[in-house]
């Protein structure tokens, strides 16, 4: 061996042996205890642990014993400990309304409604029942609101936007929108906040689109829907199809299934890519023209379109296309969507990217002729526009509330048109002489680039309803779970 490997040999050796022997750093000692409370571990049970591992307390530790704890803490691995005695409630009284959690492991949801002797009488959906109070475990809270109030003790009461805790000084009804962090103790054993704030605050609205837009997330499996255009279900948690029930009335039977090909979910994060196909077996002519009437030139006025010619209106179009001539029309579309915890810990945000197209184009004459006057209506096909239905777009969703979101999208569409409120109306009940219970007025002003936003209010789990400012202005949607 050459002196210098021998020397730096020894230079090694020295420095792990000194690593080893280094007392333990302080702020070591403060990452073992950030680590060991977001596992849910108390001081007592910390230093329960070192000493049954390594024979000292944690400020015992060497720099290296200390390092190796840390990577322990950061893994998913848990701490062996002896089990303490759970604690029991101590205030079980009527009116006590939340999640009771038992020694069993059940957790129950429900409202006390009486107490006979030692059973707690507990009102929950899926019955009355009696419950021992020696089997309840004591639920404590420590809340530290946004102005850094700070409120200790028992839980009473909690719902979807408040909490109500007994202090020593009294009851305390607290909004969780005021919630900077919140402990819970189970029996004696913490919650960190880091754990317990994904349910606290999560949003109940999952959707499967945003406005007509789809997103990547199908309907869970066995779930059935119905919205103001279209019914649809959930065969797997892969695939699911829809129907737009107006088209089916007016005999254009059409199926639109949706299939995700590529998904990823983590505890914080979840992705999906999606391809969706719409069959219409028999789509009238007429609703073409009528979709893209912005398209479509009188031939002896060649600079209007359609939906400008005040005189013209789908009855006039009957001239032109015959209401019975209709053909097989193909849609298709592929969508990328990603959602995640919102920052805050409040709910979640996602956003959605797409692209549509259809062979609507190749199903159309180049012109129509009225029988009887002569006219002409001429397809727009020469401007660059009209050379491929398409339709692209991104849309958003933020929780605003655990009932509340905030949704919103922008996109470029070749049909894409603006209509008033009482144009869409008339549109959808079939006053203007479309179809009812479908989209397909001749009116409004072409607009390939737009953007829409509005609010969407979760009911309950099963129904929502939402409103913004592009049609169809107002959202429907009902769900029917697990058939």
């Amino acid at each position: 061996m050459k002196p210098y490997q021998l020397i730096l040999g020894i230079i090694l050796s020295l420095s792990f042996v000194i690593t080893q022997s280094q007392s333990v750093l302080p702020a070591q000692i403060s990452a073992i205890h950030t680590l060991g409370e977001n596992k849910g571990y108390n001081r007592a049970e910390l230093n329960s642990f070192v000493a049954n591992t390594y024979g000292v307390s944690i400020s015992g530790l060497s720099q290296n014993q200390a390092s190796e704890l840390i990577t322990y803490l950061q893994s998913d691995k848990t701490l062996s400990l002896a089990e303490d005695e759970l604690i029991l409630a101590e205030i079980l009284e009527v009116g006590m309304a939340k999640k009771f959690h038992l020694k069993d492991g059940n957790i129950i949801h429900g409202s006390i409604i009486e107490i006979d002797g030692e059973l707690c009488v507990l009102e929950t959906a899926e019955g009355v029942l009696n419950i021992p109070m020696s089997d309840i475990l004591e639920e404590t809270v420590d809340i530290i609101k946004n102005d850094n109030a700070r409120y200790k003790g028992p839980l009473l009461q909690e719902n979807g936007t408040t909490v109500v805790i007994r202090s020593k000084y009294g009851d305390v009804d607290i909004n969780k929108k005021d919630i900077k962090k919140m402990d819970r103790y189970h029996g004696g054993k913490l919650i960190p906040w880091v754990e317990n704030k994904k349910e606290f605050y999560q949003g109940e609205a999952q959707l499967t689109s945003v406005f007509l837009d789809p997103t990547a997330f199908p309907l869970e499996a066995n779930t059935f829907y119905m919205s103001g255009l279209s019914i649809g279900y959930g065969f797997t948690d892969r695939f699911m199809v829809t129907t737009q029930f107006g088209s089916n009335f007016n005999g254009d039977l059409n199926l639109n299934p949706k299939m995700r090909f590529m998904h990823k979910k983590t505890s914080k994060q979840e992705s999906a890519t999606t391809w969706g196909m719409g069959f219409h077996r028999a789509y009238p002519i007429q609703k073409i023209v009528s979709n893209y009437s912005h398209a479509w030139k009188h031939a002896s006025k060649s600079d209007s379109t359609l939906n400008q010619l005040g005189d013209f209106s789908i009855d006039s179009l009957n001239n032109f296309v015959k209401g019975d001539d209709r053909n097989v029309l193909v849609e298709a579309y592929l969508v990328y969507s990603s959602r995640r915890e919102n920052p805050t810990g409040r709910g979640k945000v996602g956003y959605s990217v797409g692209f549509k197209t259809s062979n609507m184009f190749f199903l159309t004459e180049d012109e129509y002729t009225d029988s009887a006057s002569g006219d002409k209506i001429v397809f727009d096909g020469d401007n660059s526009h009209f050379i491929l239905p398409f339709r692209a777009w991104v849309s958003f969703e933020y929780d605003l509330q655990k009932k509340l979101k905030f949704v919103g999208s922008i996109w470029a569409d070749n049909s894409s048109r603006t209509l008033n409120f009482s144009d869409v109306l008339s549109d959808y009940f079939g006053e203007d002489g479309s179809d009812a219970f479908s989209l397909d007025s001749m009116e409004g002003k072409y607009s390939m680039f737009d953007f829409d936003f509005g609010f969407l209010y979760a009911v309950n789990s099963n129904f929502r309803i939402g409103i913004h400012f592009q049609q169809p202005y107002i959202d429907i949607y009902w769900e029917f779970f697990e058939f």
